[in-house]
């Protein structure tokens, strides 16, 4: 099940985009007679436009193919899709769903071009997924130079291991998904006696540290992280990266300068 097919001369269908991307109605795909010839864009079997029950428009294929990567999608799955599809193009970015690598090495649920034709995978990750897999996933795209952010509502453990955000889960199957639970911070350094007062004498000159994390509108984390105005947190330890949340540049930079003062300055006279 998937929200992109083929059609012969048409090119590729996007039920995500008006005119399915290419001047077609969806009546036209999905009642039209006789029955247009869609194939899958992965695996190139033939296909059918479908309606969920709760309106949701995709294409099945007309055979069970276990072994296409688009085959089995749930509706959630294809929600969260068409939101960051949505997110991006709201932001005046181009996505483009389903985008199969030529080598065939990935598989990207959005890909997005910004300017300087700079690219983005949008990944949607509504199932379990084993870290190693997720991390390996991760590591293909940027060997083509592609940047990549993984969205889910599950605790997984691959969350500090990829560039990532977890998002509430609707309420319901035809609820939208609207916002991400809190993960974005801010960095500042504040002189003690602002803090406290009387300033503990046990306390140093400042204090110096990250705020609690903050929940986003979808819409508002997917355009700030395109757009560059968020990029992840990271830290390293002996097994390598580790990822914390997203801050803004100039927060990320702030921190690293005052780690590294604190490594270099000389120690304070008794």
């Amino acid at each position: 099940m998937a929200l992109t097919a083929h059609l012969h001369q048409h090119g590729t269908l996007d039920t995500t985009l008006d005119g399915l991307g290419c001047g077609l109605v969806w009546e036209a795909v999905y009642r039209g007679r006789p029955r247009p010839a869609l194939a899958c864009t992965q695996c190139g079997g033939p296909m059918h436009a479908k309606v969920s029950p709760r309106g949701g428009r995709f294409f099945a294929h007309d055979r069970r193919s276990p072994a296409c990567a688009g085959a089995g999608e749930t509706e959630e799955h294809r929600s969260l899709k068409r939101a960051l599809a949505a997110a991006a193009r709201q932001a005046g970015h181009r996505a483009q769903l389903e985008v199969t690598a030529s080598h065939g090495g990935w598989r990207a649920d959005v890909l997005v071009t910004s300017a300087g034709d700079r690219r983005t995978a949008l990944e949607a990750q509504v199932s379990s997924a084993p870290v190693d897999d997720v991390v390996a996933r991760t590591r293909r795209y940027r060997d083509d130079g592609i940047a990549v952010v993984w969205f889910t509502h599950r605790a997984a453990r691959w969350l500090a291991h990829v560039p990532a955000a977890r998002l509430y889960r609707p309420a319901a199957p035809d609820r939208p998904w609207k916002r991400t639970r809190p993960l974005v911070s801010r960095f500042s350094v504040v002189p003690c006696g602002e803090v406290c007062d009387p300033r503990p004498f046990w306390h140093g000159p400042v204090h110096a540290g990250w705020d609690h994390d903050e929940e986003r509108l979808l819409t508002e984390f997917v355009a700030d992280v395109l757009d560059g105005r968020l990029v992840p947190r990271t830290f390293t330890t002996a097994l390598g990266t580790r990822y914390n949340g997203w801050a803004a540049p100039e927060d990320v930079k702030a921190a690293d300068e005052y780690a590294a003062s604190t490594r270099t300055a000389p120690p304070t006279p008794a």
